[in-house]
């Protein structure tokens, strides 16, 4: 998955500069103007029939360095419920009692053209979790000034506590812009691996987003099947950010 970003990735730059006049990243050095603090907060939960259940929540700080680099920091806070899923790191099933543990991530966000961004982060989980983790979010938008823009995304995760991997995918299509609120319908799913799984665990769903224009908050549901039989997901952030002089 992290070798298919980098492709799509470079791809996508060498589109977009292909008939450009100017040479690339001139302005790599020059400080972003305004430079920017941004903070955003986050909860989410999944449910999968009897078989895994989580809910996380935490914030996320990004402070612009250029036009195409902010740094970002991340801490986090789960809590897992029972059984086995694409985001668990633990080495063992929750069983009878609730496991929770924090996550803490640092890194850089990669910003190589409008409506595109890589984020990578490393850190490590402390509490019932205890090891490192490497994390890679990609999300990218395509015929951006269209009347019904792309977005694709996904996450690949690696849990160094149990060896697992695992990520998430999206594609959501604008279905309707009105002054309150933004409509995104599309579809995406799930896969995770470790050594002792037999095969590739995967579940795959429809997706419906919603954004509130006022509020710069986001809520986006998933539901659908897969090796966790049934499941369904829910997931809202709260955006804010300040322009610095």
């Amino acid at each position: 998955m992290a070798k298919t970003t980098v492709a799509m990735l470079l791809a996508l730059i060498a589109m977009r500069y292909s008939t450009a006049a100017a040479f690339p990243y001139s302005d790599f050095f020059t400080p972003a103007s305004p430079q920017r603090l941004g903070v955003t907060l986050f909860a989410s939960g999944i449910g999968a029939e009897s078989k895994y259940a989580a809910t996380r929540a935490g914030f996320q700080l990004e402070q612009t360095l250029n036009p195409y680099i902010s740094v970002v920091g991340r801490v986090s806070g789960y809590q897992n419920y029972q059984g086995s899923g694409w985001d668990n790191p633990l080495t063992a099933h929750p069983g009878t009692r609730p496991r929770n543990f924090g996550v803490f991530l640092g890194g850089v966000d990669l910003l190589p053209f409008q409506g595109t961004s890589l984020t990578i982060l490393g850190g490590r989980d402390v509490g019932d979790s205890d090891g490192a983790r490497i994390e890679g979010d990609f999300s990218s938008w395509i015929l951006l000034h269209s009347r019904h823009p792309i977005n694709v995304s996904f996450t690949d995760d690696h849990f160094y506590n149990n060896g697992q991997s695992s990520g998430a995918i999206d594609v959501r299509v604008v279905m309707s812009s009105w002054r309150e609120v933004t409509w995104l319908l599309g579809a995406g799913g799930q896969l995770w691996f470790n050594s002792s799984l037999p095969h590739l665990q995967k579940e795959f769903g429809p997706d419906l987003g919603l954004f509130f224009r006022q509020w710069n908050l986001s809520v986006d549901f998933q539901a659908g099947y897969g090796n966790s039989h049934g499941y369904g997901t829910i997931a809202v952030s709260h955006h804010f950010g300040w322009d610095e002089q």
